[in-house]
């Protein structure tokens, strides 16, 4: 029993390892001599970097964190018109990819938008340039990511102590102190975890910040790989953005500290009523961000499709549906499967401290953007075909350059800790005895994995899934730098139609992905609604 534990142990490390392998390589970048283009970024691209990147982050970060906390306490604790359905109709942003809601903006709003045009000609109201500044692109990162801080601040607000609540009430605080003095304290874990993707995501954005023409690490990876055809610098930069990485995620765990998410008596939780000018004054302000955020997005992509779908629409568009529906499939199975693995319950304790840490390693690829997964992968490529023809062999870049096996595997090690958060809270939940039951009525290993602990993973297993499929879906940097010849998806065909200022022919393209990603999160808010 013990020899089998251990060869378990060995090929589970050896599949974590796998799966880290891009950020192994991006670190081991440093180790390379310096060249004078690092030095050229370093002086004169570096500083402009640094502070552009930090100014976006701070007021995204600020921005996420009110509007997702103020959502999520209003929907679950006041009642209002209409709460019900805007409670799941605000998860539907979390569907729209940030570079079409980007380039939806910029064609409205835009110098020659109709907007600006009816401002000038009708009102006498000079133009303005939405590309200057910074508060235009962290109002459309503010409007696209804010549910990830309203669905772990919601989940939280719903688990939250009725005690302490009423304790409040019953003191004679008013709803705005209870609020701020009870609420958000206990919900703050929760709403730094939701925090921290976001910025994560901020970070890895490459759409929006291209067409914004605005200066990040992510822009300058691009150009060190694109214009300047040097991996090694693309490299170098990635592992900057790592280091970023990983000190938000310490910090996040640290205000966490160990803070549970979890209470017994979440049921018995009673809303405030609104009644009257309070009550409307908050459904208008809620309508109001779902209007901004999906509804006038949607709408506009719906005018500028109507428009073009006779010229632009043609057979091509079966084909970018396909690839992107096939690259989507395949990676969510792929990453869904690995995660289930990693998170099966019977392995916590047999795991060694080394395996646990090179498991959770693992899953830190969410904290870094598909530009650095690709660039770690063709870093890591170049390197091993460096390796096997020193040592006689063949290089194998025309093998995986450009493969669809390459694009899946960085799919897998971005996209991993989703699926595997989701699985292992499940997989937690499981208690120990049913296992010591399974053993003592001689199951084997593989019958207790398939009639036990994967039916009760199965709602975590599935909703980490349906999460994977919408991101892999909305995935552009690894998609752009490794896709195969002729695997253009919808994502790719709408960066470069909207790149192009061609804002109503790329509308069809992303008609289909907010249409998909509507129906995933139609999907994932009725299992969210089955657990409580």
């Amino acid at each position: 029993m013990k020899e089998a534990f251990i060869k378990s142990n060995f090929w589970i490390g050896l599949l974590a390892f796998s799966v880290a392998f891009p950020i192994f390589i991006v670190g081991s970048s440093w180790l390379l001599p310096g060249s004078e283009l690092w030095s050229h970024f370093a002086q004169t691209l570096l500083p402009e970097l640094i502070t552009s990147t930090l100014i976006l982050l701070i007021g995204v970060g600020i921005g996420v964190s009110v509007l997702g906390t103020v959502l999520a306490y209003l929907v679950v604790m006041v009642d209002f018109p209409g709460r019900k359905w805007l409670e799941w109709a605000l998860f539907l942003p979390f569907g729209i990819p940030a570079y079409v809601l980007a380039f939806v903006y910029l064609g409205v709003f835009d110098y020659s938008g109709y907007a600006q045009v009816w401002l000038r000609e009708y009102l006498g109201i000079p133009g303005f340039d939405i590309r200057s500044g910074h508060w235009a692109i962290i109002l459309t990162f503010i409007l696209v990511f804010y549910p990830y801080v309203y669905m772990m601040a919601r989940a939280s607000f719903k688990r939250q102590k009725v005690q302490m609540i009423e304790a409040g009430k019953m003191l004679g605080a008013k709803p705005i102190r209870v609020f701020w003095k009870i609420s958000v304290p206990l919900a703050r874990p929760a709403i730094a975890a939701g925090l921290l993707v976001t910025l994560m995501e901020t970070l890895a954005d490459f759409g929006v910040v291209s067409l914004f023409n605005y200066s990040t690490f992510t822009t300058a990876i691009y150009s060190a790989w694109g214009d300047f055809r040097s991996i090694e610098v693309a490299a170098q930069l990635a592992s900057l953005l790592v280091l970023v990485s990983f000190f938000l995620i310490y910090f996040e765990r640290k205000a966490r500290g160990k803070a549970k998410y979890y209470s017994s008596d979440v049921s018995h939780l009673k809303a405030y009523n609104a009644k009257g000018i309070a009550g409307w004054t908050i459904f208008f302000f809620v309508f109001s961000v779902f209007m901004l955020s999906f509804a006038m997005p949607l709408l506009q992509i719906l005018i500028w499709t109507s428009e073009v779908f006779s010229v632009e629409w043609s057979k091509r568009y079966i084909n970018y549906f396909s690839s992107s529906g096939i690259l989507t499939f395949l990676a969510t199975v792929l990453t869904v499967a690995v995660a289930t693995i990693l998170a099966l319950p019977s392995r916590r304790k047999s795991n060694s401290k080394t395996l646990q840490i090179l498991i959770r390693f693992s899953t830190l690829g969410y904290a870094l953007p598909g530009s650095v997964m690709a660039v770690g992968l063709l870093y890591g490529v170049q390197n091993i075909s460096l390796i096997s023809i020193h040592f006689g062999g063949s290089s194998i870049n025309h093998i995986l350059f450009g493969s669809v096996a390459l694009l899946l595997f960085a799919y897998v090690s971005r996209f991993l800790a989703i699926a595997f958060n989701s699985s292992s809270a499940s997989s937690e939940q499981i208690k120990p005895v049913y296992e010591h039951s399974a053993r003592l009525l001689g199951a084997s290993r593989w019958r207790l994995i398939k009639e036990v602990y994967f039916p009760m993973m199965l709602p975590g297993i599935l909703a980490g899934g349906l999460l994977v499929a919408v991101d892999v879906m909305k995935e552009l940097p690894a998609t752009y730098l490794l896709r195969p010849f002729g695997w253009d998806t919808l994502a790719i065909r709408v960066f470069e139609l909207s790149s192009e200022g061609l804002y109503e022919r790329a509308a069809i393209p992303a008609l289909m992905m907010v249409i998909f990603g509507a129906v995933i999160m139609l999907l994932f808010n009725k299992l969210d609604q089955e657990k409580f």
